[in-house]
């Protein structure tokens, strides 16, 4: 019984967490600059899976829908330019930006290092507070896609979250910064529909040695475990077909 009403009185802080923040986001949105405006509503589409990399980005239906001039997207579109979310070119206009196979295999080289020490950190901290409840349902989240209870832009959401928690149960602000998580983003979704369900249980195990090293307050394991995993992402992302990837018109 009192298990029960400690995992209650965490999803009840967490619930109340959750309107806070939404709260918080709402107020924010409210005080946003136009272009601002315009940047958040692209990145959440990407996350929310309404953008996908290679769709092209209108700019009447963004000042339409968000209420804008054409200024404040153009002044948007430029700076999710410099971010690499975005790709504008000048005949055919703005487009959700898709990495190249060298991109890809180069993103997840840094990721190796940066998810490596995200897994080490959270093992360091995972018996303060709450946060070895927080790692398992994290975890139950996205395993409940193997049972097929979740399409896969749930799963990319639930990955997402995954990796969010490990950051934040880490506590270092400086690995928060730097982590490329919309590139992360971009590229889940861009490899998605070539991934197999042999693929995707072969996620789940990682994900799942991860997950036990976390717990078990084991960090050089954690760190090997999560390293693994992205060399075999990297394996995996080797034997998709071209059009899985961006590339450059004229290039060979």
């Amino acid at each position: 019984m009192a298990i029960t009403k400690k995992k209650t009185s965490i999803a009840e802080k967490r619930i109340a967490a959750a309107r806070v923040a939404e709260k918080t986001a709402m107020g924010r949105s409210a005080t946003l600059s136009s272009p601002d405006r315009v940047v958040e509503a692209i990145v959440q589409g990407i996350r929310s899976g309404r953008y996908v990399p290679g769709q092209k980005l209108i700019e009447a239906d963004l000042t339409h829908g968000l209420g804008v001039s054409r200024g404040p997207v153009r002044e948007a579109l430029k700076r999710l330019t410099a971010e690499g979310v975005v790709m504008l070119t000048r005949h055919r206009g703005a487009y959700i930006r898709a990495l190249s196979r060298t991109e890809a295999d180069e993103t997840l080289v840094v990721l190796e290092m940066l998810t490596g020490l995200m897994a080490r950190l959270a093992a360091e901290t995972v018996h303060a507070g709450d946060h070895a409840e927080r790692i398992r349902e994290a975890y139950e989240w996205l395993s409940a896609y193997k049972n097929g209870r979740a399409s896969a832009n749930e799963y990319i959401e639930k990955r997402r979250q995954f990796y969010d928690t490990l950051v934040d149960i880490g506590d270092n602000e400086q690995l928060k910064r730097i982590m490329p998580t919309i590139q992360i983003h971009l590229l889940r979704l861009q490899v998605q529909p070539y991934l197999t369900g042999k693929s995707r249980a072969e996620q789940l195990r990682s994900y799942a040695e991860v997950t036990a090293a976390v717990l078990a307050g084991k960090p050089a394991l954690a760190e090997r475990a999560m390293r693994r995993h992205i060399r075999r992402t990297r394996v995996r992302y080797e034997s998709l077909p071209d059009e899985a990837f961006w590339t450059q018109p004229g290039a060979p």
